[in-house]
């Protein structure tokens, strides 16, 4: 059991990585709701608040195991 325990932290931790290298904040968050925290976004990815898309392209493998 501890196995997939750390199995999934790793995982957390990765995308807390890939977050913080390629991450950008939601720009319809920023001008819909100014006083809230705006959402990151990792390139395609959607908006769950207001359905914004990053238009940037998906990230290649190599970039994301570097992160």
């Amino acid at each position: 059991m501890s196995d997939m325990i750390d199995m999934y932290r790793s995982l957390k931790d990765h995308n807390k990585q890939l977050r913080a290298k390629y991450g950008v904040e939601c720009p319809r968050c920023k001008e819909c709701r100014p006083r809230a925290h705006p959402s990151i976004l990792l390139p395609q990815q959607k908006c769950r608040v207001d359905g914004y898309r990053d238009p940037r392209p998906r990230l290649t493998p190599e970039e994301e195991s570097t992160a």
